[in-house]
């Protein structure tokens, strides 16, 4: 118990706190109209938690996810009055059916990895969808809609003599949801989640699943939403397609989440609450004065304004005051645990007639070469030349269009590249990838916690910070840090998933003399640690003193391998790269 309620981080539990003291309020001191009022604002307040899920920790914006709230509305509501089958299982039922929904529909755009834009328009193409067509399904009462009809009497049947019990039903609801989305934000899969969503390249280069991640955290926020769509029929006691399905409930969402602060954790909740009290006022003053739905002009003028002036949500106007997006939970580092940079027995890298055409341009030809174990072995060439494609290929972001790679006897050209870091060969990229939202401390962590267990991984992160002095630097945001401070951190991140193998992308470029000497340093001492290094870089100094072999491309194709002294008399490397004066 001790340990659930140390991972529930302190902003939600004051919230959940004022979420029972005005539930008691209201029920205590107000009527039955409070009550709706109150009702209808935590429910807001809920599927802003459920969408902020993937809306906002993950970043894969969803505009259909009226779709998995009709789906959970519908399918209790027909239980229920087909075959007199409980709300309450109903709730459930339809919950399942609309996270599996929304695997459906993701699948495609996070299995392909797609343009977040791709996403966005199926949801919404799915909410339509289903809209018309199940206002073309007689059973479910057309375009005429269901009524909720009571098949019972009792709390079973979602049956209350008071309505003031719907309000403790969602106010609960509500609270269980903040406590399962901080449990989980507070552990790995919250690392996880923030990486995906800062970036997914870099994450699945240190061996996060983005897929997988995507995938469930979506499957997660359709199963939540879907339980408010249940929740909503009962107490409505009526649904028809546009209630349910309609693009204005997905419209809300998004404006209350954004407003307040999507990808924070109370954000969710500070939009409904400054947003929806306000619209419900002005549409009753409106409506006794001819407004019709004109109230709707302050959610603008509110979006217009937080755009403006705190691009992050209220939350991020109120940073000053302590309220923050939600920080990631770091567990100390059991006493006495030793944690090892490398796995055992580092692997050997075989190419094989490796091949990589773009249309008409043959980026790299028929190049193989060898890896020994525990070498520093060099990939040099001018502008052009294929290396950072060599690269891609090697780390599992591009896919050969010919010939093989063999890591530590496996053949790895056609795996992913979270799957070619989890075997043990890790990378760097020639630009820096950061994480905008996530410290140093944070991004190695994230990157230790993929094949550790926490108090593993925070050991192991704590020892390669020190080792890359970046320890002083640790609670900075990683997109704050100077070229060189992200070079180091490139390095650190890649170490932390424990590699046998390390590709080093131009790891050199843009450092000054004393920083790329300290650099030199750092990668010797990586191999020294027993990890292999393979690198590319421009700087021939560089190089030669560091390389213990080298092959040099040209034009995609490797003219030249050998060690230092061999290649930098080979004619050929001399005309195509080093010139004359080499």
């Amino acid at each position: 118990m001790s340990r659930l309620l140390s991972r529930i981080d302190r902003q939600i539990a004051i919230s959940i706190l004022i979420i029972v003291a005005a539930t008691a309020a209201v029920l205590q001191f107000s009527g039955p109209y409070a009550i709706s009022i109150a009702v209808a604002l935590l429910t807001w307040m809920y599927l802003c938690v459920a969408w902020n899920i993937i809306g906002g920790l993950v970043g894969q914006v969803s505009f259909g996810h009226a779709a998995f709230f009709g789906i959970g509305g519908y399918v209790s509501t027909y239980l229920a009055t087909t075959y007199g089958i409980s709300p309450w299982i109903g709730m459930l039922v339809g919950a399942t059916l609309a996270a599996g929904a929304a695997s459906a529909v993701g699948y495609l755009p996070f299995r392909w990895n797609l343009s977040p834009l791709v996403f966005a328009l199926l949801t919404l193409a799915f909410s339509y969808v289903l809209e018309f067509g199940v206002g073309g399904i007689k059973a479910l009462g057309g375009t005429n809609g269901l009524y909720a009809k009571a098949v019972g009497s009792t709390v079973w049947d979602m049956r209350f003599a008071e309505p003031g019990a719907f309000l403790v039903v969602i106010a609960a609801m509500l609270c269980a949801l903040l406590v399962v989305v901080s449990f989980l934000y507070a552990g790995r899969l919250g690392f996880f989640w923030r990486a995906v969503h800062d970036n997914e390249a870099a994450a699945a280069a240190m061996g996060v699943n983005p897929f997988r991640i995507k995938q469930q955290a979506l499957g997660f926020s359709a199963f939540a939403t879907a339980l408010a769509g249940s929740f909503q029929a009962q107490f409505i006691g009526f649904i028809d397609p546009t209630s349910m399905f309609g693009i204005e409930t997905t419209i809300f969402i998004l404006l209350f989440t954004v407003v307040g602060g999507a990808g924070t954790l109370i954000g969710p909740l500070i939009g409904p609450l400054l947003l929806f009290p306000a619209g419900e006022i002005m549409r009753v003053y409106l409506q006794d004065h001819g407004g019709g739905a004109f109230h709707h002009l302050l959610y603008g003028l509110a979006l217009i304004a937080v755009i403006l002036l705190w691009p992050g949500g209220v939350v991020a106007g109120l940073s000053r005051l302590g309220i923050s997006r939600g920080r990631l939970r770091i567990a100390g580092a059991a006493s006495g645990l030793s944690a090892s940079l490398g796995l055992p027995a580092p692997g050997v890298l075989e190419v094989k007639g490796l091949r990589k055409v773009f249309g008409g341009l043959v980026a790299v030809n028929d190049v193989s070469f060898d890896v020994k174990r525990g070498e520093i072995f060099g990939v040099i060439g001018p502008n052009g030349a294929g290396k950072t494609t060599l690269f891609s290929m090697l780390g599992g972001f591009a896919r050969p269009t010919s010939g093989s790679v063999w890591f530590d006897g496996r053949e790895i050209q056609a795996l992913p590249p979270f799957d070619v870091c989890r075997l043990g060969l890790a990378r760097t990229f020639q630009i820096t990838q950061a994480f905008p939202s996530l410290s140093v401390r944070e991004v190695v962590v994230a990157a230790a916690l993929v094949r550790n267990g926490e108090e593993e991984a925070v050991a192991l992160a704590d020892e390669i910070i020190a080792r890359m002095k970046l320890s002083a630097r640790s609670d900075v945001k990683s997109a704050d840090l100077t070229l060189a401070e992200q070079r180091r951190l490139e390095i650190a991140r890649a170490l932390a998933t424990r590699p046998r193998l390390i590709l080093l992308d131009e790891i050199l470029g843009g450092l000054t003399p004393r920083e790329a000497d300290e650099a030199i340093d750092n990668i010797r001492s990586i191999r020294d640690s027993g990890i292999t290094v393979l690198v590319i870089e421009h700087m021939v100094r560089a190089v030669m003193s560091l390389c213990d072999r080298i092959i040099v491309l040209d034009a995609g194709e490797a003219i030249s391998l050998g060690t230092p002294q061999e290649i930098s008399r080979d004619p050929r490397v001399i005309e195509a790269y080093l010139g004359d004066a080499a």
